[in-house]
């Protein structure tokens, strides 16, 4: 059945329903913390978003790919299909969802339908923007430490050290990866050795030790309420690298770079 708004909607070119309107938040979430606006590159492989905080310091890029979705579709003439979205306002709405609820878009150039099928079902006709996209090729850096750790003990570990200080120090020796601040007169620290339930991997090549700011950190902690454990990797003063990736079939994946700080 063609309702309303449906009917304002002129040539589809991409049409995809997200299995839970919350989880797609708070990727969103995530996002509208690093950036105002965000362009989604549906392809049929899935959908890539890729974009970097005003100041430079702090890289996002995100894929889903088509398995993660319900329902997916991209017109067979176009290789690329571009949505371009404000994160706040897309936020605002996806709010309007909640667990288990499904989320579809319809896409078109110049519009975009969102469908929140809930109680009540909920839709939003939004502009589809255009959105410029400067961010530097590929990157592909070579880490000294590779670990996996379970999310909710990360989490808890950066809000440990939040409590003194505002930058955090990430320490791997063979036997142990370490996260720290200090502050005032205070210090804290976590550390997960390879007996720890919490610390599933830890590859040390060499004994590495590197800052970051606090709050970009704080600004992905949304992503460890869909990723049951995440990938860290850094070597002495390089940029950390983080990957959320959700469990089972379908994997979503988000790799989170951040530039290395003073002390």
């Amino acid at each position: 059945m063609v309702t309303l708004l449906e009917s304002e909607l002129e040539n589809v070119v991409a049409r995809f329903q997200f299995p839970d309107a919350k989880s797609f938040r708070e990727i969103v979430d995530t996002l509208a913390k690093l950036m105002e606006e965000a362009r989604f590159t549906i392809t049929s492989d899935g959908i890539k978003v890729v974009g970097m905080d005003s100041s430079k310091m702090a890289l996002i890029d995100i894929f889903m790919p088509r398995d993660a979705f319900l329902e997916y579709e991209v017109a067979e003439d176009r290789e690329e299909v571009y949505l371009g979205v404000n994160l706040s306002s897309l936020s605002q709405m996806l709010k309007k969802g909640k667990k288990g609820e499904p989320i579809t878009f319809m896409v078109a150039d110049d519009r975009a339908l969102i469908r929140i099928d809930s109680v009540v079902v909920k839709k939003f006709l939004v502009p589809n923007i255009e959105v410029l996209i400067e961010v530097p090729e590929e990157i592909r850096l070579e880490f000294d430490v590779e670990a996996s750790v379970i999310s909710d003990s990360l989490k808890k570990a950066l809000r440990d050290v939040e409590i003194v200080g505002e930058v955090v120090e990430f320490e791997a020796t063979e036997d142990s990866l370490i996260i720290k601040s200090r502050g005032e007169g205070a210090k804290a620290r976590t550390i997960f050795t390879r007996d720890s339930p919490a610390l599933t991997y830890l590859e040390v090549r060499a004994p590495s030790k590197s800052a970051y700011e606090l709050a970009y950190l704080k600004n992905i902690l949304n992503l460890t309420k869909i990723a049951d454990s995440v990938d860290i990797r850094f070597s002495t003063d390089k940029p950390l690298e983080l990957v959320f990736k959700t469990p089972g079939p379908g994997e979503l994946t988000v790799r989170y770079l951040l530039a290395p700080t003073s002390l």
